[in-house]
């Protein structure tokens, strides 16, 4: 008996020793690269067993942790596999296929070197869903937002806000990230081209109502700037349009350049921004229809 007990404690220091391993080395870390990435259609592109293009493309990346939108076809156990391929032992899927196979389920995902905890799954009220989790003291926001109504996506953007307002921690590290399908006031779009594309598109799919009385709308960001939200791009190129979309693939909501894509972060990180890009290279040029968004901050 004594030997057993003894064998359990070791076991159960072992066990801590890891624990404190992972979390010392996310705590001595002095910066943080953050990926938020739109992969289209559960990486149609990528036709390799495994996705082992994404997987060479994440490796080079080295980021520390990703927001996947986008991952149809995932299970969290395919998930974890394909997170482990490229260096991150931890991973969260915000829902599975109905039925294997599915293509409708357009799930978000975080993956990273470093434990994700305190996960929450929304999907109630919500077009794709909205992952919630931490790692470490920074709270994720991972979610894909309605692509057909503007109205529905400010619903969204309300329910997500005040999901945050109203949490134990409210002016704490939050990190919104993931395709919002909106436009922002802060970018300068030539409207009068861009309401014309998204005419033709309604036109063509009477599904679509992104146009508001004939209009580009911009409640869903300046909802978001409303609470104090730094839109990471713009805080780092504040009077340069930076496209996330189309890349060099099929793109089916606008012809014209746009910035669907974003990392928003609370005031609190204001000060820890140490760079942001869209990252435009061969493979996404080539793989999704956006571009990733990456971000780097002081730890």
């Amino acid at each position: 008996m004594k030997s057993i007990i003894s064998a359990a404690i070791i076991l159960g220091l072992a066990n801590f020793s890891q624990l404190s391993i992972a979390r010392e080395s996310l705590e001595n870390k002095q910066e943080l690269k953050i990926i938020s990435y739109n992969v289209y259609n559960g990486m149609k592109f990528d036709t390799s067993i495994g996705k082992q293009k994404y997987i060479e493309w994440a490796k080079k990346q080295d980021a520390d942790i990703i927001a996947w939108q986008e991952m149809n076809l995932f299970t969290q156990e395919t998930l974890e596999g394909f997170a482990h391929s490229f260096g991150h032992k931890y991973a969260v899927l915000l829902k599975e296929p109905k039925v294997p196979g599915d293509m409708n389920s357009f799930p978000t995902a975080l993956t990273s070197k470093y434990p994700i905890v305190n996960v929450k799954k929304v999907v109630d009220n919500l077009w794709h869903g909205a992952l919630f989790a931490d790692v470490g003291n920074y709270h994720f926001v991972v979610t894909h937002m309605n692509p057909f109504r503007t109205s529905q996506r400010i619903n969204e953007i309300n329910l997500i806000l005040d999901s945050i307002k109203y949490s134990s921690d409210p002016n704490g590290k939050w990190i919104i990230a993931g395709d919002l399908n909106s436009f922002s006031p802060l970018d300068h779009y030539n409207e009068d081209e861009m309401i014309n594309d998204l005419k033709e598109k309604e036109a063509k799919r009477p599904e679509l109502h992104n146009l508001v009385n004939g209009k580009l709308d911009y409640t869903v960001q300046n909802n978001i700037l409303s609470r104090n939200f730094i839109d990471v791009l713009k805080h780092k190129y504040p009077d340069t349009f930076i496209a996330t979309a189309p890349t060099k693939v099929v793109y089916d909501q606008a012809k014209t350049p746009l910035r669907y894509d974003y990392i928003y972060v609370t005031p609190v990180m204001k000060k820890d921004i140490i760079d942001v890009k869209v990252l435009k290279d061969e493979f996404t040029d080539n793989y999704s229809d956006h571009y990733p968004v990456q971000m780097i901050i002081r730890n």
